[in-house]
Protein backbone atom coordinates (compact mmCIF):
# COMPACT_ATOMS: atom_id res chain seq x y z
CA UNK A 1 0.00 0.00 0.00
CA UNK A 2 1.46 3.34 -1.08
CA UNK A 3 0.39 6.64 0.49
CA UNK A 4 1.12 9.56 -1.85
CA UNK A 5 0.59 13.18 -0.87
CA UNK A 6 1.47 16.70 -1.85
CA UNK A 7 3.38 18.82 0.64
CA UNK A 8 0.18 20.30 2.11
CA UNK A 9 -1.34 16.91 2.92
CA UNK A 10 1.81 14.92 3.74
CA UNK A 11 1.13 14.99 7.49
CA UNK A 12 -2.29 13.42 6.86
CA UNK A 13 -0.63 10.61 4.90
CA UNK A 14 1.99 10.05 7.60
CA UNK A 15 -0.66 10.00 10.29
CA UNK A 16 -2.86 7.49 8.47
CA UNK A 17 0.09 5.20 7.70
CA UNK A 18 0.97 5.19 11.42
CA UNK A 19 -2.63 4.42 12.39
CA UNK A 20 -2.78 1.54 9.90
CA UNK A 21 0.49 0.16 11.30
CA UNK A 22 -0.79 0.42 14.88
CA UNK A 23 -3.95 -1.37 13.83
CA UNK A 24 -1.91 -4.23 12.35
CA UNK A 25 0.31 -4.42 15.44
CA UNK A 26 -2.79 -4.62 17.63
CA UNK A 27 -3.95 -7.57 15.51
CA UNK A 28 -0.80 -9.46 16.46
CA UNK A 29 1.46 -8.66 13.51
CA UNK A 30 5.11 -7.68 13.74
CA UNK A 31 6.65 -4.58 12.17
CA UNK A 32 9.87 -3.37 10.60
CA UNK A 33 10.02 0.40 10.16
CA UNK A 34 12.60 2.64 8.52
CA UNK A 35 12.91 6.42 8.78
CA UNK A 36 15.58 8.94 7.88
CA UNK A 37 14.93 11.40 10.68
CA UNK A 38 15.31 11.14 14.47
CA UNK A 39 14.17 7.64 15.47
CA UNK A 40 10.60 7.85 16.67
CA UNK A 41 11.09 5.08 19.27
CA UNK A 42 13.78 7.20 20.88
CA UNK A 43 11.65 10.34 20.69
CA UNK A 44 8.69 8.51 22.19
CA UNK A 45 10.75 7.37 25.14
CA UNK A 46 11.16 11.05 26.00
CA UNK A 47 7.64 12.31 25.34
CA UNK A 48 4.22 10.79 24.75
CA UNK A 49 3.35 11.12 21.09
CA UNK A 50 0.98 14.09 20.89
CA UNK A 51 -1.22 12.77 18.09
CA UNK A 52 -1.36 9.17 19.36
CA UNK A 53 -2.60 9.55 22.93
CA UNK A 54 -2.70 6.26 24.81
CA UNK A 55 -0.59 4.43 22.22
CA UNK A 56 2.78 5.15 23.83
CA UNK A 57 2.90 2.20 26.28
CA UNK A 58 1.69 -0.20 23.57
CA UNK A 59 4.34 0.93 21.08
CA UNK A 60 7.08 0.71 23.68
CA UNK A 61 5.98 -2.80 24.68
CA UNK A 62 6.16 -3.90 21.04
CA UNK A 63 9.60 -2.35 20.68
CA UNK A 64 10.85 -4.01 23.86
CA UNK A 65 9.35 -7.48 23.25
CA UNK A 66 10.80 -7.66 19.74
CA UNK A 67 7.63 -7.31 17.64
CA UNK A 68 8.92 -3.96 16.34
CA UNK A 69 12.33 -3.40 14.73
CA UNK A 70 13.51 0.07 13.76
CA UNK A 71 16.13 0.49 11.01
CA UNK A 72 18.02 3.69 11.80
CA UNK A 73 19.23 5.59 8.73
CA UNK A 74 19.85 8.81 10.64
CA UNK A 75 22.73 7.92 12.95
CA UNK A 76 26.21 8.40 11.59
CA UNK A 77 25.38 11.58 9.64
CA UNK A 78 27.63 13.84 11.64
CA UNK A 79 27.36 14.80 15.29
CA UNK A 80 23.82 14.27 16.57
CA UNK A 81 22.37 15.03 19.99
CA UNK A 82 21.08 11.53 20.63
CA UNK A 83 22.41 7.99 20.79
CA UNK A 84 20.77 4.69 19.89
CA UNK A 85 23.15 2.65 22.02
CA UNK A 86 21.36 0.16 24.27
CA UNK A 87 18.01 1.02 22.68
CA UNK A 88 16.11 -2.23 22.23
CA UNK A 89 14.81 -2.94 18.74
CA UNK A 90 16.96 -0.39 16.88
CA UNK A 91 19.44 -1.49 14.22
CA UNK A 92 21.95 0.92 12.72
CA UNK A 93 22.04 1.01 8.93
CA UNK A 94 23.97 4.17 8.11
CA UNK A 95 24.25 5.86 4.73
CA UNK A 96 24.18 2.78 2.49
CA UNK A 97 21.20 1.82 0.32
CA UNK A 98 22.53 -1.71 -0.23
CA UNK A 99 22.96 -2.17 3.52
CA UNK A 100 19.37 -0.98 3.98
CA UNK A 101 18.03 -3.73 1.70
CA UNK A 102 20.15 -6.33 3.48
CA UNK A 103 19.05 -5.19 6.95
CA UNK A 104 15.40 -4.95 5.87
CA UNK A 105 15.32 -8.54 4.60
CA UNK A 106 17.27 -9.78 7.64
CA UNK A 107 14.95 -8.00 10.07
CA UNK A 108 11.84 -9.44 8.41
CA UNK A 109 13.38 -12.92 8.37
CA UNK A 110 14.22 -12.59 12.07
CA UNK A 111 10.63 -11.67 12.88
CA UNK A 112 9.30 -14.57 10.80
CA UNK A 113 11.54 -16.98 12.74
CA UNK A 114 10.67 -15.43 16.10
CA UNK A 115 6.93 -15.26 15.40
CA UNK A 116 6.23 -17.84 12.67
CA UNK A 117 2.45 -17.39 12.90
CA UNK A 118 2.66 -13.62 12.50
CA UNK A 119 2.65 -11.64 9.29
CA UNK A 120 5.11 -8.77 9.07
CA UNK A 121 4.31 -5.20 8.04
CA UNK A 122 7.17 -3.09 6.63
CA UNK A 123 6.64 0.66 7.15
CA UNK A 124 8.85 2.94 5.03
CA UNK A 125 7.98 6.50 6.02
CA UNK A 126 10.64 8.46 4.19
CA UNK A 127 10.81 7.16 0.64
CA UNK A 128 11.17 10.70 -0.71
CA UNK A 129 14.06 11.48 1.63
CA UNK A 130 15.83 8.30 0.52
CA UNK A 131 15.36 9.22 -3.13
CA UNK A 132 16.91 12.61 -2.45
CA UNK A 133 19.82 10.99 -0.57
CA UNK A 134 20.55 8.01 -2.79
CA UNK A 135 18.97 8.83 -6.17
CA UNK A 136 15.74 7.59 -7.67
CA UNK A 137 17.26 4.72 -9.68
CA UNK A 138 18.95 3.13 -6.66
CA UNK A 139 15.89 3.50 -4.40
CA UNK A 140 13.40 2.22 -6.98
CA UNK A 141 15.59 -0.78 -7.70
CA UNK A 142 15.91 -1.50 -3.97
CA UNK A 143 12.14 -1.17 -3.43
CA UNK A 144 11.34 -3.53 -6.32
CA UNK A 145 13.49 -6.22 -4.71
CA UNK A 146 12.17 -5.52 -1.23
CA UNK A 147 8.48 -5.54 -2.25
CA UNK A 148 8.96 -8.73 -4.30
CA UNK A 149 10.36 -10.41 -1.18
CA UNK A 150 7.50 -9.05 0.96
CA UNK A 151 4.85 -10.31 -1.46
CA UNK A 152 6.49 -13.72 -1.71
CA UNK A 153 6.16 -14.16 2.04
CA UNK A 154 2.60 -12.85 2.20
CA UNK A 155 3.60 -9.81 4.22
CA UNK A 156 2.57 -6.14 3.90
CA UNK A 157 4.46 -3.09 2.63
CA UNK A 158 3.33 0.45 3.58
CA UNK A 159 5.19 3.42 2.10
CA UNK A 160 4.75 7.19 2.08
CA UNK A 161 5.97 9.46 -0.73
CA UNK A 162 5.74 13.23 -1.30
CA UNK A 163 4.64 13.78 -4.92
CA UNK A 164 5.74 17.42 -4.97
CA UNK A 165 9.47 16.71 -4.95
CA UNK A 166 9.55 14.05 -7.70
CA UNK A 167 9.05 13.77 -11.43
CA UNK A 168 5.72 12.01 -12.21
CA UNK A 169 7.60 8.97 -13.53
CA UNK A 170 8.99 8.25 -10.07
CA UNK A 171 5.62 8.35 -8.31
CA UNK A 172 3.99 6.35 -11.11
CA UNK A 173 6.70 3.68 -10.83
CA UNK A 174 6.15 3.44 -7.09
CA UNK A 175 2.41 3.10 -7.66
CA UNK A 176 3.05 0.35 -10.19
CA UNK A 177 4.83 -1.88 -7.67
CA UNK A 178 2.11 -1.35 -5.03
CA UNK A 179 -1.26 -3.05 -4.81
CA UNK A 180 -3.15 0.02 -3.58
CA UNK A 181 -2.51 3.74 -3.77
CA UNK A 182 -4.04 6.11 -1.23
CA UNK A 183 -3.60 9.60 -2.63
CA UNK A 184 -3.95 12.81 -0.62
CA UNK A 185 -4.04 16.25 -2.18
CA UNK A 186 -5.50 19.72 -2.55
CA UNK A 187 -7.42 21.01 -5.56
CA UNK A 188 -8.24 24.65 -6.15
CA UNK A 189 -11.91 25.49 -6.58
CA UNK A 190 -12.00 29.19 -7.31
CA UNK A 191 -9.72 30.75 -4.72
CA UNK A 192 -10.26 27.98 -2.18
CA UNK A 193 -8.10 24.85 -1.73
CA UNK A 194 -10.17 21.70 -1.20
CA UNK A 195 -8.62 18.55 0.30
CA UNK A 196 -9.42 15.19 -1.23
CA UNK A 197 -8.65 11.53 -0.70
CA UNK A 198 -8.49 9.02 -3.55
CA UNK A 199 -8.12 5.26 -3.15
CA UNK A 200 -7.30 3.16 -6.21
CA UNK A 201 -5.97 -0.26 -7.15
CA UNK A 202 -2.69 -0.30 -9.03
CA UNK A 203 -1.10 -0.81 -11.50
CA UNK A 204 -4.40 -1.30 -13.34
CA UNK A 205 -6.65 1.31 -11.78
CA UNK A 206 -9.91 -0.19 -10.64
CA UNK A 207 -12.71 1.58 -8.82
CA UNK A 208 -11.57 5.03 -7.70
CA UNK A 209 -13.32 6.80 -4.88
CA UNK A 210 -12.54 10.48 -4.74
CA UNK A 211 -14.13 12.81 -2.24
CA UNK A 212 -13.74 16.52 -2.86
CA UNK A 213 -14.60 19.74 -1.05
CA UNK A 214 -14.43 18.41 2.50
CA UNK A 215 -11.71 17.26 4.82
CA UNK A 216 -11.86 13.51 5.29
CA UNK A 217 -11.94 11.77 8.65
CA UNK A 218 -10.29 8.35 8.93
CA UNK A 219 -11.43 5.44 11.05
CA UNK A 220 -9.28 2.33 11.49
CA UNK A 221 -10.82 -0.57 13.44
CA UNK A 222 -10.35 -4.30 13.10
CA UNK A 223 -9.81 -5.00 9.43
CA UNK A 224 -11.76 -1.95 8.29
CA UNK A 225 -10.35 1.21 6.73
CA UNK A 226 -13.17 3.72 6.44
CA UNK A 227 -13.45 7.31 5.30
CA UNK A 228 -16.44 9.50 6.04
CA UNK A 229 -17.53 13.10 6.06
CA UNK A 230 -16.42 14.23 9.47
CA UNK A 231 -18.41 15.31 12.46
CA UNK A 232 -15.24 15.48 14.48
CA UNK A 233 -13.77 16.79 17.69
CA UNK A 234 -11.16 18.62 15.63
CA UNK A 235 -11.85 22.06 14.24
CA UNK A 236 -9.73 21.67 11.10
CA UNK A 237 -11.70 18.61 10.01
CA UNK A 238 -14.92 20.63 10.05
CA UNK A 239 -13.86 23.40 7.72
CA UNK A 240 -15.63 23.80 4.44
CA UNK A 241 -12.53 24.86 2.54
CA UNK A 242 -9.93 26.72 4.57
CA UNK A 243 -9.69 29.44 7.20
CA UNK A 244 -9.12 32.79 5.52
CA UNK A 245 -7.26 34.80 8.09
CA UNK A 246 -6.26 37.36 5.48
CA UNK A 247 -9.92 38.34 5.18
CA UNK A 248 -10.45 38.34 8.91
CA UNK A 249 -12.97 35.51 8.58
CA UNK A 250 -13.25 31.98 9.92
CA UNK A 251 -15.75 29.80 8.04
CA UNK A 252 -16.90 26.38 9.24
CA UNK A 253 -19.40 24.44 7.13
CA UNK A 254 -20.04 27.65 5.17
CA UNK A 255 -21.00 29.51 8.37
CA UNK A 256 -18.90 32.45 9.58
CA UNK A 257 -17.60 32.30 13.15
CA UNK A 258 -15.79 34.40 15.70
CA UNK A 259 -13.08 32.69 17.75
CA UNK A 260 -13.15 33.97 21.33
CA UNK A 261 -11.32 32.80 24.47
CA UNK A 262 -13.52 30.68 26.75
CA UNK A 263 -12.66 33.04 29.61
CA UNK A 264 -14.17 35.94 27.65
CA UNK A 265 -17.46 34.03 27.34
CA UNK A 266 -17.39 33.08 31.03
CA UNK A 267 -16.76 36.70 32.07
CA UNK A 268 -19.62 37.89 29.83
CA UNK A 269 -22.05 35.35 31.29
CA UNK A 270 -21.00 36.18 34.86
CA UNK A 271 -21.47 39.89 34.22
CA UNK A 272 -24.98 39.32 32.84
CA UNK A 273 -25.88 37.00 35.72
CA UNK A 274 -24.68 39.59 38.24
CA UNK A 275 -26.55 42.51 36.70
CA UNK A 276 -29.81 40.75 35.92
CA UNK A 277 -32.34 39.03 38.13
CA UNK A 278 -31.44 35.31 37.92
CA UNK A 279 -34.82 34.28 36.53
CA UNK A 280 -34.65 37.11 34.02
CA UNK A 281 -31.11 35.96 33.12
CA UNK A 282 -32.33 32.39 32.54
CA UNK A 283 -35.34 33.56 30.51
CA UNK A 284 -33.09 35.66 28.28
CA UNK A 285 -30.70 32.80 27.55
CA UNK A 286 -33.59 30.40 27.03
CA UNK A 287 -34.45 32.32 23.87
CA UNK A 288 -30.87 33.03 22.78
CA UNK A 289 -29.73 29.45 23.41
CA UNK A 290 -32.71 27.84 21.70
CA UNK A 291 -32.02 29.78 18.50
CA UNK A 292 -28.33 28.91 18.79
CA UNK A 293 -29.13 25.20 19.04
CA UNK A 294 -31.68 25.26 16.23
CA UNK A 295 -29.34 27.12 13.89
CA UNK A 296 -26.61 24.52 14.40
CA UNK A 297 -29.05 21.72 13.60
CA UNK A 298 -29.94 23.43 10.32
CA UNK A 299 -26.26 23.79 9.38
CA UNK A 300 -25.44 20.14 10.05
CA UNK A 301 -28.65 18.84 8.45
CA UNK A 302 -28.03 20.87 5.29
CA UNK A 303 -24.41 19.71 5.05
CA UNK A 304 -24.75 16.01 5.89
CA UNK A 305 -28.44 15.17 5.29
CA UNK A 306 -28.77 13.43 8.66
CA UNK A 307 -32.00 12.83 10.56
CA UNK A 308 -33.23 12.22 14.12
CA UNK A 309 -30.72 10.63 16.54
CA UNK A 310 -27.80 10.77 14.09
CA UNK A 311 -28.53 14.46 13.53
CA UNK A 312 -28.61 15.04 17.31
CA UNK A 313 -25.30 13.26 17.88
CA UNK A 314 -23.59 14.98 14.95
CA UNK A 315 -24.85 18.44 15.95
CA UNK A 316 -23.51 17.95 19.48
CA UNK A 317 -20.08 16.96 18.16
CA UNK A 318 -20.11 19.86 15.68
CA UNK A 319 -20.73 22.34 18.51
CA UNK A 320 -18.16 20.63 20.73
CA UNK A 321 -15.53 20.88 18.00
CA UNK A 322 -15.72 24.66 18.24
CA UNK A 323 -14.62 24.74 21.85
CA UNK A 324 -17.81 24.40 23.87
CA UNK A 325 -16.70 21.06 25.25
CA UNK A 326 -16.41 17.34 24.60
CA UNK A 327 -19.46 15.15 24.16
CA UNK A 328 -19.10 12.20 26.56
CA UNK A 329 -22.28 10.29 25.81
CA UNK A 330 -25.95 10.28 24.87
CA UNK A 331 -28.34 7.89 26.66
CA UNK A 332 -31.76 7.22 25.22
CA UNK A 333 -33.33 7.96 21.85
CA UNK A 334 -35.55 10.80 20.70
CA UNK A 335 -38.63 8.68 19.99
CA UNK A 336 -38.90 7.69 23.69
CA UNK A 337 -39.14 11.34 24.72
CA UNK A 338 -36.34 11.01 27.27
CA UNK A 339 -32.65 11.73 26.58
CA UNK A 340 -29.68 12.16 28.91
CA UNK A 341 -26.59 13.98 27.58
CA UNK A 342 -23.17 14.11 29.28
CA UNK A 343 -20.68 16.83 28.35
CA UNK A 344 -17.33 18.08 29.59
CA UNK A 345 -18.27 21.76 29.41
CA UNK A 346 -15.48 24.25 28.77
CA UNK A 347 -17.60 27.02 30.29
CA UNK A 348 -18.29 25.11 33.50
CA UNK A 349 -14.65 24.10 33.82
CA UNK A 350 -13.47 27.74 33.72
CA UNK A 351 -16.35 29.15 35.75
CA UNK A 352 -14.93 28.33 39.15
CA UNK A 353 -16.93 26.99 42.09
CA UNK A 354 -20.67 27.56 42.07
CA UNK A 355 -23.58 26.48 44.22
CA UNK A 356 -25.80 25.93 41.19
CA UNK A 357 -25.40 24.70 37.59
CA UNK A 358 -23.86 27.33 35.31
CA UNK A 359 -24.45 25.97 31.80
CA UNK A 360 -27.58 28.00 31.06
CA UNK A 361 -26.48 28.60 27.47
CA UNK A 362 -25.85 24.89 26.85
CA UNK A 363 -29.07 23.89 28.62
CA UNK A 364 -31.17 26.16 26.43
CA UNK A 365 -29.11 25.23 23.37
CA UNK A 366 -29.93 21.55 23.91
CA UNK A 367 -33.63 22.40 24.07
CA UNK A 368 -33.29 24.27 20.79
CA UNK A 369 -31.52 21.32 19.17
CA UNK A 370 -34.14 18.76 20.18
CA UNK A 371 -37.06 21.01 19.34
CA UNK A 372 -35.65 21.77 15.89
CA UNK A 373 -35.14 18.05 15.19
CA UNK A 374 -38.44 16.73 16.57
CA UNK A 375 -40.85 19.66 16.19
CA UNK A 376 -41.89 19.16 19.84
CA UNK A 377 -41.24 21.19 22.99
CA UNK A 378 -38.70 19.80 25.45
CA UNK A 379 -37.79 20.52 29.08
CA UNK A 380 -34.12 20.40 30.09
CA UNK A 381 -32.48 20.24 33.52
CA UNK A 382 -28.75 20.27 34.28
CA UNK A 383 -28.50 17.63 37.02
CA UNK A 384 -24.70 17.57 37.29
CA UNK A 385 -22.20 20.38 36.73
CA UNK A 386 -18.42 20.61 36.85
CA UNK A 387 -18.71 24.00 38.56
CA UNK A 388 -20.56 22.25 41.44
CA UNK A 389 -17.77 19.70 41.80
CA UNK A 390 -19.10 16.93 39.54
CA UNK A 391 -16.82 15.13 37.09
CA UNK A 392 -18.93 16.20 34.11
CA UNK A 393 -22.07 18.12 33.20
CA UNK A 394 -25.24 16.09 32.72
CA UNK A 395 -28.51 17.23 31.17
CA UNK A 396 -31.82 15.40 31.35
CA UNK A 397 -34.26 16.26 28.59
CA UNK A 398 -37.93 15.29 28.48
CA UNK A 399 -40.44 15.82 25.67
CA UNK A 400 -43.52 17.79 26.76
CA UNK A 401 -47.01 16.59 25.94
Amino acid sequence: MLFTADSSTLNDALMLSILVTFNLLEQGMSCVTVQTDVPFPLAMRKVNHAFLPGKFPFLMSKLDDGHLIYLDLASGRGQLDYSTENLTGVRLVGDDIDRLLYEAVRAMDDLKKRYPESRVVFLYHNISSSIVDYGSKAVLNMLRKLIANIRKNGDIFIGVVNRDIHEPEITNTLKHVSSYAVEFGLEMKGDSPHPYLQVSKTPIVGVVKRILHKKIAYHISGNKFETFSPISFYLDELEDGQVFYQKGEVSILSTKHLVLPVQFMVNLLKALEKNLDYEEYRKYFLEVGKEFGARNVRVVESEFKLKEDRLLFSTLRYIGARGYGKLLGVDGVLKTGRVKIRIHSSIAEMWGKSGRPVDVLIESGLRGILEEITGKEWACEETKCIAKGDDYCEFELTALE
